[in-house]
Order: C-alpha cells, then sequence, then structure tokens
C-alpha cells in the first residue's frame, strides 16, 4: 500500500470515528464473567452451529471494529466492559456432550462471533481439536488480532479447520499488511484460509481504490475469497466515511447495508450464509475449485448491490448478530 499524506489523515480520522462511537458508552462498565464453552442448542446457543468464544471481550471502546460491531453494541448497553478479555473455561466433557446431541446434518461449527479466536489460538486449537473428534469442521472468524504460532498453524490444519480471516479499508494499512500476512501464512502451511472482505461504498474515493486493492490481493494470491456487507448505524458518527444513498435499511433493524459489492470476485458465501452441512471448500486455492461449487453454499443468501436498491425486501440473514447465550429467549 503506497502511504500518502491523504491516506495517512483518512486512517487517523477513520480512528478518530471509530472511538467516538463507542467512547459515550465506555463508563461505568463492570468486568465479563467468564463461560464454559458450549457447543449448539443444546449447549444453550442460538443455533446448531455455534460454539461458545474462547474468551469474553474483545476491543475497547476506542477501538471496536468498524464502529459497528454488534456484540460491542450489545456489551456496552448491558454496562459490561468489552475492552476486557476473561478467558473461557473448556470441560471437554461436556463440550463432547453438546457435540454428541447435535443433529446429524450438522457438519459445521462457527467459533467466533462474539470475541476472536486469535486472542486465545491455543485454546481455539484444542477446541477445533474436539469438534474434530466428532466427525466435524470448525470454521474460526477473525481478525487476526495475535499471531498463530506455527504450532497452532499445524494443529489446526491437522484438522482441517477453516480459518476466515475478515478484512476492510477501514483498517490501518498496519493491520490490514497483518491481516493479509496471516492469510496467506495459514494457506502455505497447508491451511483452507477465507479472507472475508468486509465492503461498504464510501465517499472518500481512496478508501473505495483500496477495498479494490484488497480484492486484487485476494485473486492475485488465488485465495477463494468471501465478502460480507458492512453494517452501519447511519446516525453513528462513522458513518461519516459511507455512502449512505447507495445503501437502504436492513429489515426491521435501525442498520443500513449496501449489499455485496463482488459477487464474481468473491464467490464464496459469509459463514453465516452456509448451508448446515457445510464441509469447508473444496481446495485452498480458488483455481482448484469449480465455480459452480461456491453457488451452491448460498443457503441464505446476502443480496447484491443491485438487489439493495432494488424494491425487493431486504431482511437480516438468520444467523447474523446473535446473542449470548443468556440472552437467547427460551
Amino acid at each position: 500500500m503506497i502511504r500518502s499524506e491523504e491516506t495517512i489523515a483518512i486512517e487517523r480520522r477513520t480512528r478518530h470515528l471509530i472511538a467516538e462511537t463507542f467512547q459515550p458508552f465506555a463508563k461505568g462498565l463492570a468486568q465479563p464473567t467468564p463461560d464454559v464453552i458450549r457447543a449448539g442448542k443444546a449447549g444453550g446457543l442460538a443455533f446448531d452451529s455455534l460454539t461458545t468464544d474462547v474468551c469474553v471481550g474483545c476491543l475497547p471502546a476506542s477501538q471496536v471494529c468498524y464502529g459497528s460491531c454488534f456484540a460491542a453494541r450489545e456489551s456496552f448497553r448491558l454496562g459490561v466492559d468489552f475492552g476486557i478479555r476473561v478467558e473461557n473455561t473448556l470441560d471437554e466433557d461436556c463440550f463432547r456432550a453438546d457435540l454428541d446431541r447435535l443433529p446429524v446434518r450438522q457438519r459445521y461449527l462457527r467459533n467466533g462471533w462474539h470475541s476472536d479466536p486469535s486472542w486465545r489460538w491455543m485454546l481455539a486449537a484444542r477446541v477445533a481439536e474436539v469438534i474434530h473428534d466428532s466427525g466435524r469442521l470448525t470454521c474460526f472468524v477473525t481478525k487476526s488480532f495475535t499471531t498463530m504460532t506455527p504450532d497452532v498453524a499445524k494443529r489446526l490444519v491437522d484438522v482441517d479447520a477453516e480459518v476466515r480471516v475478515s478484512v476492510s479499508a477501514l483498517d490501518t494499512d498496519a493491520q490490514l499488511r497483518h491481516r493479509l500476512a496471516s492469510i496467506v501464512a495459514y494457506q502455505n502451511a497447508g491451511g483452507r484460509a477465507i479472507p472475508v472482505l468486509v465492503s461498504t461504498h464510501f465517499r472518500d474515493p481512496l478508501l473505495n481504490a483500496k477495498q479494490d486493492e484488497i480484492v486484487r490481493f485476494i485473486l492475485d494470491h488465488d485465495i477463494p475469497g468471501a465478502e460480507n456487507s458492512l453494517r452501519f448505524d447511519p446516525t453513528a458518527p462513522i458513518a461519516q466515511l459511507f455512502d449512505v444513498t447507495l445503501s437502504r435499511r436492513e429489515g426491521d433493524t435501525a442498520d443500513y447495508w449496501c449489499g455485496r459489492l463482488y459477487p464474481h470476485e468473491l464467490p464464496v458465501p459469509t459463514i453465516t450464509s452456509v448451508p448446515d452441512d457445510y464441509w469447508g471448500v473444496q481446495n485452498r486455492f480458488r483455481s482448484r475449485n469449480d465455480p459452480d461449487f461456491f453457488e451452491t453454499l448460498f443457503d441464505d443468501p446476502v443480496p447484491t448491490q443491485d438487489e439493495v436498491l432494488s424494491n425487493r425486501p431486504l431482511r437480516r440473514p438468520k444467523q447474523a448478530a446473535v446473542s449470548r447465550p443468556e440472552r437467547v429467549a427460551t
């Protein structure tokens, strides 16, 4: 990435707006309490595709990802400090019992929806190994805040774990280099790494160009990529960076989104869109996958830009913005 005075200024402004979005909530917050790591509805989670994260908490208010993290919103609303990370507990007997009670059709489990597995890669690796013992695939959703050691990478490759790394033009150049490097490193280690571009239309052409450059990187490195349209509150400070005129309200929520901008370049569905029997992509290199295969994986599609701007009704994907267990209605 070529850094100019303009790009440095945009990066500085982005950090300021992200901090401004959640900073008013960062007062009088309680420390989070740890959870026992569970799996599926048997473990009290909203969907059979979920496991409890390896820790509670993620980033402080001034650093919340893209100023629009639903997990941070919920945590601050409940008076809990999202910036304090507390490791969760893996009781393997309890976890295996939950896995035994999953429907046979449930072939994959997602980890990294209310926090990030990269804060505790060693524990995440053990979770993946137990899931693999049950005959299922682990899909990690991460921003690679910490680097995966070669030992952890080998353990994850050995159990065929899929690592999905979220990237965005809102990342600083340093963050983006680190995240893209982590994707390539896991792929080179023999693993299935999937970059997930958190996309939107920006007002500043330099941010749109940076987003296009990320897509080119993914294509140039023959990596199967996915796209997740950023959902944002149009009244939040961070929304000053987005072109709201090219977005629409998402269902009956307060959030807006603009849909998938790169449906051909990034053909892999986000993890919330795949069917219960998802078993990963065919190959860690994009060129070695059947293009038609990707289409079969869209069980709950995210609309494209054209569909968003049409008059068709827009609903939130069924597995988007899932609450932690204690907030799930029974």
